[in-house]
């Protein structure tokens, strides 16, 4: 009797052990992640919008200043994220995955982006092509689209930072309303974003002057992709309706990015939900508390 109750211990504690353990974090932090829960109510989908901008291009500027009326008409609807990339970057705040978001979505000019990543026919810049890139005029007409939408699943996140080791921990939760009967896996996306960047932009003075220092003449460069915490197309998730979904995933912030320092200060971090490569099902933005 003594054998079995003991064999009985040691394969619950495997069974424990082995649910909790996750690739993306070694140690996880139980309590930490319980501290997310996504709404279990059917709601509309938030817009995400990546901006291929670059610092060589004057109509970035414009951009800039779209999205950021877009911002303050559609607080907490609305999340943007500036993607240098393409000649017009000159190399300046790009990261390694800036040439493969642009290639997926099949731009034919600077600046563009995609709304959502979803394929919008009477926007696109190569709809002959699928492509789900368009131009910055209709980033607005486009977001109105998604955002009337009902999203299938719903996301809360938060992120705390250490900022003695620089350790960046984001826990997302994710409830599915809706089953999706085609696409058996998601990818859950979580990007760090900054602003603040000061330098240079060709017609930042003129197109969007508030971010510009007349004094300094440089340009205050915003809502900047630093970094895919969950790599180029993010993290498999297996849609799964009636539950809460939790994730917990780490990464250690360098001093530099780029050649250019990072701010913890000023980080932001926004998670999504999409289906491989494209269709993004929903967006929201992880609030962060450093810790000291």
């Amino acid at each position: 009797m003594k054998k079995r109750y003991t064999l009985f211990a040691a394969t619950l504690l495997a069974a424990i052990v082995f649910v909790s353990c996750t690739k993306d974090d070694d140690k996880p932090d139980t309590s930490f992640a319980a501290s997310v829960t996504a709404s279990t109510m059917p709601q509309e989908k938030n817009a995400l919008v990546e901006h291929f901008t670059g610092v060589q291009s004057e109509q970035s500027a414009i951009g800039h200043r779209i999205l950021n009326g877009l911002l303050v008409t559609h607080p907490g609807r609305i999340f943007c994220i500036n993607i240098n990339t393409g000649y017009y970057s000159n190399g300046v705040f790009t990261t390694e995955f800036g040439t493969e978001l642009a290639v997926n979505s099949q731009p034919t000019d600077y600046p563009s982006g995609t709304v959502n990543r979803h394929f919008f026919g009477m926007y696109s810049m190569d709809s002959i092509n699928g492509g789900t890139a368009i131009p910055i005029t209709y980033f607005a007409n486009a977001a109105d689209i998604i955002m009337g939408q009902t999203a299938i699943a719903n996301l809360d996140a938060k992120a705390k930072i250490d900022s003695s080791t620089r350790e960046l921990s984001v826990a997302v939760a994710i409830y599915y309303t809706e089953m999706d009967t085609v696409n058996p896996t998601h990818k859950l996306n979580v990007a760090l974003i900054e602003d603040s960047l000061w330098g240079r932009q060709e017609g930042g003075s003129t197109q969007n002057p508030t971010q510009f220092d007349f004094d300094n003449s440089q340009y205050c460069h915003k809502h900047v992709l630093r970094h895919l915490v969950t790599g180029q197309w993010g993290v498999d998730i297996i849609p799964t309706t009636g539950r809460q979904i939790r994730k917990v995933v780490k990464y250690t912030i360098p001093d530099q990015i780029s050649g250019v320092d990072v701010n913890l200060k000023h980080l932001k971090v926004i998670t999504f939900l999409a289906v491989d490569k494209d269709e993004v099902i929903n967006v929201c933005e992880a609030p962060i508390v450093i810790n000291q």
